[in-house]
């Protein structure tokens, strides 16, 4: 039979916040066990995905599982995200179903987002299952508010640290390897912050100190302020 004559497959982009599989929504868990192909993400070449170890419980066996790796902000990003591409294309093409996972929400600073640009162009059908963000996670580890009111909520990489204006409520992502400069702006500023490292996974921290801040920096982590 040849491929025109199948009809082509769905991506599900699947949200499975921020590591912990009580964590994951219904409507994640079902789709899982329902597609035919998983496809997770990695920071490293041949590294682990830390998405796809959320739903290892409901991934049947015999299930196709790929693994791709995504150096966000790295030169090849962007050839990585095309070659991810075409091998969920391919799998498309053949009216296979495919879960694409990402820790948090789908469109939140996500691999997805890169993705569906692709797949969006080509025309295939698309359904996005969203997810526990990361910093609500971290909110509710924490116990801190993330916006009351009428104030409105400032979400930011730490690059952007610097255009801090009048807000009151902010929320800082992408910390590591920032965390001085980040810490100095809010504390010129008169933020009260607490810092959350790995939100609901093993090793979670919740520091509210610079000095400790500084000394357990991790790449899962981020700042929620307030003033």
């Amino acid at each position: 039979m040849s491929n025109e004559s199948v009809k082509s497959g769905i991506l599900y982009g699947i949200g499975v916040g921020p590591g912990d599989a009580e964590l994951l929504t219904l409507k994640a868990v079902n789709t899982i066990k329902k597609a035919d192909v998983i496809v997770a993400p990695s920071a490293h070449e041949n590294g682990k995905s830390i998405a796809l170890n959320t739903v290892k419980d409901f991934i049947g066996e015999g299930k196709e599982v790929i693994i791709k790796h995504f150096p966000m902000g790295s030169k090849d990003q962007e050839d990585k995200v095309y070659l991810a591409f075409k091998s969920i294309e391919e799998k498309l093409m053949e009216g296979k179903d495919v879960a694409f996972l990402t820790i948090g929400d789908p469109f939140i600073y996500s691999t997805y987002i890169y993705l569906l640009r692709y797949i969006k162009e080509k025309g295939y059908k698309t359904e996005t299952i969203p997810g526990i963000t990361s910093f609500c996670a971290a909110a509710s580890a924490a116990g801190e508010t993330i916006v009351i009111g009428d104030e409105g909520l400032l979400v930011i990489p730490a690059s952007k640290v610097d255009t801090i204006r009048d807000e009151k409520f902010v929320v800082i992502m992408k910390l590591y390897k920032s965390e001085e400069k980040v810490l100095d702006i809010l504390d010129k500023k008169g933020f009260k912050y607490v810092c959350v490292k790995r939100a609901y996974r093993y090793g979670q921290q919740i520091l509210r100190v610079r000095e400790e801040i500084l000394k357990n920096k991790d790449y899962m982590s981020l700042i929620l302020a307030k003033r």
